[in-house]
């Protein structure tokens, strides 16, 4: 089976595409991680479109990289879908570009190795998400677009690109007034509101097939706030216990009401004094997946795969977990 990793910047380029709110997406990172767990596959050529600006250091051999040019990124990015069995897109939501990959990869009839296009629909809009969610009586931070009358019980608001990746371009306001007058000062802006939740921000890394749920990391974030904007610094893989399944019960009724859902998928929580509530859901890698082999000492990519040819996969054996540090600095893990 010939994979060939379809990396955002050479797909938004194809469709003149800009990626102002996934510049926290971190592909790269992202993309060493993937190669690396993917290389160790026996029978698994990989193929990798990369952009003639653009370097990555420490490449697998196994892996076939192309290079394109600015001006023929869109033909050759088709070549390598053509040539292939299957994509795996490695994009954000932003803009549309992981649907779009995502939907382009079964119009050539090639095996999507993700999400559905209208699960990535769903889950790549913060707004649709929270409706969907709370429908399902899951507990959701509300999200809100500018003109929605908006509760009066919240003494901060976050204001977020509906579709954005990461910390990107996230801004912090103590009132609602403040938060609507910047998004009236920027036109063509589509944002939310959503309240600031107090708690402790993390994440939850899946590995999802047809009938089956594996929870593979509970991952503190490391947020901060500097000029009214938040930041990510990183996240701490495994850092948080599940020792109640309580995140695991949640992770699955989550996947339960977003109906495609498959393979990598990451749900961002707030685990606060009454219990975790749900901030968005990436149907995509997340960051904390370049620390989940050193983490759990399985090859996740492999346990994918696996669950791919054969229509299921074993779960991990139960062992102490590690805690791995990821930079977003430099994305290096570390213990």
């Amino acid at each position: 089976m010939k994979i060939f990793i379809c990396e955002h910047a050479c797909h938004a380029l194809s469709a003149d595409t800009p990626l102002s709110s996934s510049s926290d997406f971190r592909g790269d990172v992202l993309l060493s991680a993937l190669l690396a767990d993917l290389s160790r596959i026996d029978d698994l050529p990989l193929t990798v479109l990369r952009l003639a600006s653009a370097s990555l250091r420490d490449l697998p051999d196994k892996v076939n990289v192309v290079i394109a040019e600015d001006d023929d990124s869109a033909d050759v990015l088709a070549r390598c879908i053509a040539d292939a069995d299957a994509v795996w897109p490695l994009a954000p939501e932003s803009h549309g570009l992981l649907e779009s990959i995502s939907r382009t990869t079964l119009q050539n009839g090639k095996l999507l190795i993700g999400s559905s296009p209208d699960a990535v629909h769903l889950a790549g809009s913060k707004y649709l998400t929270s409706q969907v969610l709370r429908a399902a009586g899951i507990a959701m931070v509300p999200t809100y677009f500018s003109t929605d009358t908006l509760p009066r019980n919240s003494h901060a608001w976050i204001v977020k690109p509906d579709d954005g990746a990461g910390c990107s371009d996230i801004h912090l306001f103590s009132n609602a007034d403040l938060a609507r007058e910047w998004i009236a000062a920027r036109s063509a802006c589509n944002v939310v509101l959503q309240p600031y939740v107090a708690g402790r921000p993390c994440s939850l890394s899946l590995l999802c097939g047809s009938n089956e749920v594996f929870l593979l990391g509970c991952s503190e974030q490391r947020i901060a706030a500097a000029d009214n904007q938040i930041h990510s610094l990183g996240s701490t893989v495994n850092s948080i216990s599940d020792s109640d399944g309580r995140l695991e019960r949640l992770a699955r009724r989550v996947v339960a009401a977003i109906p495609g859902l498959w393979g990598y998928v990451g749900i961002d929580i707030i685990v606060t004094e009454q219990g975790p509530v749900v901030l968005e859901v990436n149907p995509r890698m997340t960051i904390c997946h370049a620390g989940l082999h050193d983490s759990i000492g399985v090859n996740p990519a492999g346990m994918l795969i696996d669950m791919l040819r054969s229509g299921r996969c074993s779960e991990p054996r139960h062992h102490k977990k590690r805690q791995v540090s990821i930079d977003v600095d430099n994305g290096l893990p570390r213990r």
